[in-house]
């Protein structure tokens, strides 16, 4: 690109009732780039469970009007400030989740730093960031693959390696459903030899033969009224290591878990009034997840390059002027991998 672009086109979430409030606007200008500053051109970004939450306001954390949404996305960086030293013109790049956790324990300041509520996101076409908010894509990933990563995939990746005890070859992980969180649960669990028991919906149909060819050995019905019991049985009575949980059942994990065990739980399980664990059930470790630092995310991106790992994509991509529809396409219950919109061949008409 031989000229810096002035302005994006970007869109915006008027208020919280539905994807009709979401409205494209253009020529917004950019702000200056500053010393340590990079300016990305998006060419792909995901959705996430969080976002239509956000676009119901029933988020957890809830949202500001007029906010650009989306936290997942990955682009080329295109101009670099002078001080810049992370990256340089030309270098692959995804957002972190939340803008000032760089590493350690998450802080209440960093918190509230996550994009696509508060602060603006990345449905649009360029953004200025600072060279700290971003990490390099792994080299083995599209870009379109790459924006998935940013908030599911580490989530995932928290889950299963960043607690007191990280997943080992050997242990039983359960994943839950078919949503983003989970696959990337499978993924990493086989890729670490671990052995996979997942839940679904729809036995005997497309989803359950998709996670098994992803890696789960076990797959189970989560319309069963004791499914926590018979994921216990199928360890042979012992019970799962690793939970990752995004149902929202309590009683159900509980009832999976083996003796010294870990539940991760994930997002705004259950619904706003969440998930509630009676500790007297539970012989094991309860611990909260919310998404992962950059040194977390760097990490994981190694291994996702290690292990040729390959995001699971939706088969619909949908274009920049289709997010009205992406965003009701992810409510259908008809997808089958992450929902993504291509920004690459965006240009204003």
């Amino acid at each position: 690109m031989s000229k810096i672009p002035s302005s994006t086109s970007q869109w915006v979430l008027e208020s919280s009732t539905g994807s009709s409030d979401l409205t494209l606007k253009q020529d917004i200008p950019l702000p200056p780039i500053g010393r340590h500053d990079v300016l990305v051109k998006i060419h792909a970004v995901a959705l996430n469970s969080r976002d239509n939450q956000i676009l119901h306001n029933t988020y957890l954390w809830g949202s500001t009007p007029g906010v650009v949404p989306l936290s997942d996305g990955a682009g080329l960086v295109i101009a670099v400030g002078e001080a810049v030293t992370r990256f340089t013109t030309g270098s692959r790049v995804a957002a972190t989740f939340h803008r000032g956790w760089l590493s350690g324990k998450l802080s209440s300041i960093a918190q509230v730093s996550q994009i696509g509520a508060h602060s603006d996101g990345l449905l649009r076409q360029y953004i200025v960031f600072h060279e700290d908010e971003l990490v390099a894509i792994p080299s083995n990933c599209s870009f379109v693959q790459a924006s998935t990563l940013p908030c599911a995939a580490l989530t995932a990746w928290n889950a299963l390696f960043c607690g007191s005890v990280s997943l080992k070859p050997g242990d039983v992980v359960l994943a839950q459903g078919s949503g983003g969180v989970s696959l990337f649960t499978i993924q990493f669990s086989k890729a670490a030899g671990a052995t996979v028991i997942a839940t679904t919906g729809q036995l005997g149909g497309e989803r359950e033969r998709y996670l098994r060819q992803l890696g789960a050995t076990t797959v189970l019905s989560y319309k069963d009224a004791d499914w926590g019991k018979k994921v216990k049985a199928a360890t042979g009575g012992r019970g799962v290591d690793f939970i990752v949980e995004v149902s929202g059942a309590a009683d159900q994990c509980a009832a999976a878990l083996r003796l010294g065990g870990q539940i991760a739980v994930v997002g705004g399980v259950g619904g706003p009034g969440g998930s509630v664990f009676d500790m007297r059930n539970i012989l094991g470790e309860l611990r909260r997840v919310v998404v992962g630092s950059r040194e977390q995310f760097e990490d994981m991106n190694r291994a996702i390059e290690a292990n040729d790992i390959q995001p699971v994509i939706d088969e619909t991509v949908w274009a920049f002027e289709q997010a009205k529809e992406a965003f009701e396409y992810a409510q259908s219950g008809k997808t089958m991998g992450k929902v993504v919109i291509r920004l690459e061949d965006y240009e204003r008409h």
